[in-house]
């Protein structure tokens, strides 16, 4: 009976040193160097984590970029803006796992860099996409709020895929000469409605606004100096701040080629046109 005994305490004890975790009852706890170790690789994954976590939360929010001079201005129009309510992240951080990468990728660096040399005027955020402007706006608005714009949204977004900050740069971060969210009618004229790129009638895009019946006379050029103390030529032309200047600082069509050669004939047909910008002095300087 004893002998049978002691077979089983032998078998149960070896069935706990094969199955049982160690620090378990009946069984000795762990080594010290292991549960050393065990702690030392915990505090390091905790430490790497909040090492690389706290340069993306601390770069995602305004205060941070408020510190650095060259953004001061641009976080404070930010935030009287109708924008101002929009997270940085909303807008400057393409979604997905792509784009959280992306800004990983430039932020987890500037932001210890800038912990040693001090705020500089790098910029981490880059520009929205329209995929970001569309998670709140729609492309199907074809007027402007107060209606005399007609814009076309859906064929510069979808159908031209043209970025929303190509038109809206001054959108959030800058107020443009006609105020917050409004683009700057240069803009448009300079980059696409040029007449080549794209149409430059006014009445295209202008609901409101039509060519006076006074500019379609066909002595105007020769007159409209005269015109100026009797009508607001600002209404229509105050898109750009010279708008004399953005004329007749170029030369003429006319006066290109070997007009040296050719004037005399047409100064006889056209002197009054001449006299626009020469006077009879100017002929003489030469003649």
């Amino acid at each position: 009976m004893a002998e049978h005994e002691t077979s089983r305490f032998t078998e149960d004890e070896e069935a706990v040193g094969t199955d049982a975790a160690p620090g378990s009852p009946g069984m000795p706890a762990a080594p010290p160097r292991k549960r050393r170790a065990r702690i030392v690789a915990a505090v390091f994954f905790a430490a790497m984590v909040g090492l690389l976590a706290l340069p993306l939360v601390s770069t995602v929010q305004p205060a941070y970029y408020a510190r650095y001079p060259g953004l001061q201005e641009r976080m404070d129009n930010w935030r009287v803006s109708t924008h101002g309510r929009m997270s940085c992240v909303s807008c400057h951080v393409h979604p997905g796992a792509r784009g959280l990468l992306s800004f990983a990728a430039r932020s987890i660096p500037a932001f210890y860099v800038q912990l040693v040399w001090g705020p500089h005027e790098t910029n981490l955020l880059e520009p929205p996409d329209r995929t970001a402007c569309q998670k709140c706006h729609t492309s199907y608005r074809q007027v402007s709020a107060d209606g005399d714009l007609l814009i076309p949204h859906r064929a510069h977004v979808e159908i031209l895929e043209i970025e929303c900050v190509v038109c809206h740069s001054e959108l959030v971060h800058a107020e443009s000469p006609e105020g917050f969210n409004r683009p700057a009618m240069k803009m448009c004229l300079e980059q696409c409605h040029d007449g080549e790129i794209a149409g430059d009638e006014c009445v295209k895009c202008h609901t409101r606004k039509h060519v006076p019946e006074d500019h379609l006379r066909t002595d105007w050029l020769e007159i409209h100096a005269e015109m100026v103390d009797t009508i607001e030529c600002g209404e229509c032309h105050a898109w750009t701040s010279d708008y004399c200047g953005d004329c007749h600082s170029k030369r003429p069509v006319t006066h290109v080629g070997n007009w040296k050669e050719g004037h005399a004939e047409r100064a006889r047909t056209h002197a009054a046109g001449c006299m626009v910008c020469h006077s009879q002095e100017s002929c003489e300087e030469c003649h």
